[in-house]
């Protein structure tokens, strides 16, 4: 490519959706971050900067930065003779569970492809983007990277071989995402995890997944908003989310038609009708429950967005 620097705006993202642990994303038409990529001389990729919302959670460090390990993969896998230095822009807080990580990693995977002579596929940009995440967390996965690249809601059909579905959601599916002040990691979030699942719960939760790519794929977004509940992942993590359940019920409430935890939390994801009611009256109801309890709470009424892009100069 002819210049030797390039922006990506790599979007936030909620994992799970109730019953999809580590199979189910959806990319946010915001928050997001931006990635600056510069091309060097020298082989290998180095993080410059990091600025903005958290910035000093997110490690300089390239073998453990996201966004560095994702390039640098891409860098290998292209056969590269040309490094990279990058310069981060955090619109997504890290351990928020909106997908911090993931959109750095996509973002990193993103931006260094567009300097191959060579682009490889999106497939291989996902592969690098989860290995990315792998540096953060300490486990591949790819259910926050994948619907930050490809955008849309994404089912991870395997992750052996690697393979990715993309679904447009309903289009008037919005989204109220409400991030309270405080910190969960997805390390600490996978340690609760149960080891043995009841086979009832089991049956429980395939119906539920099953029928939520059902109301996506269909446009149902009252079959969507049905299918969320979750018997085995929230009910463990509950416990590190204070005022969980007060949060939801609040959010349902104020006319929201489902709510959950997102990805590993804090981040309360609510899903509601665009046509029908207004989203800020639902992000309101759930800051002022927080609010009241002496806990900041940060919102986002927003919808279903793209994946990484390229930004315009």
């Amino acid at each position: 490519m002819s210049s030797d620097r390039v922006t990506v705006r790599a979007p936030a993202t909620v994992a799970n959706l109730g019953s999809g642990f580590d199979v189910f994303g959806i990319a946010l038409h915001d928050p997001f971050d931006l990635i600056e990529a510069k091309r060097t001389s020298e082989r290998g990729v180095r993080v410059e900067k990091v600025e903005g919302m958290g910035a000093h959670a997110v490690t300089l460090e390239h073998t453990k930065n996201t966004a560095a390990v994702a390039a640098a993969k891409v860098l290998e896998m292209g056969k590269a003779d040309f490094g990279l230095t990058l310069h981060i822009k955090k619109g997504i807080r890290p351990c928020s569970g909106m997908g911090s990580s993931g959109a750095g990693a996509a973002g990193g995977a993103f931006a260094a492809n567009l300097f191959l002579e060579k682009p490889l596929p999106m497939d291989q940009l996902l592969f690098a983007a989860a290995k990315g995440e792998e540096a953060s967390s300490g486990s591949f996965h790819a259910d926050n990277c994948g619907p930050s690249l490809y955008g849309g809601f994404t089912i991870i059909r395997s992750y052996d071989p690697l393979e990715i579905v993309r679904v447009n959601p309903p289009k008037n599916l919005g989204i109220v995402a409400a991030l309270p002040g405080f910190a969960v990691p997805t390390r600490e979030a996978r340690k609760v995890l149960p080891k043995h699942v009841d086979l009832k719960d089991f049956i429980f939760q395939i119906g539920q997944a099953s029928s939520f790519v059902a109301g996506m794929a269909n446009n149902d977004i009252g079959l969507v908003a049905r299918s969320v509940k979750d018997r085995i992942i929230e009910p463990a993590r509950t416990p590190l989310i204070p005022h969980l359940q007060e949060a939801e019920e609040a959010a349902k409430r104020a006319g929201a038609m489902a709510s959950f935890l997102g990805g590993s939390g804090p981040c309360i994801c609510s899903f509601y009708d665009l046509d029908k009611v207004d989203g800020s009256v639902v992000g309101t109801a759930v800051q002022n429950l927080y609010e009241n309890r002496g806990i900041e709470c940060l919102c986002w009424v927003t919808t279903w967005g793209e994946g990484c892009r390229k930004e315009s100069k």
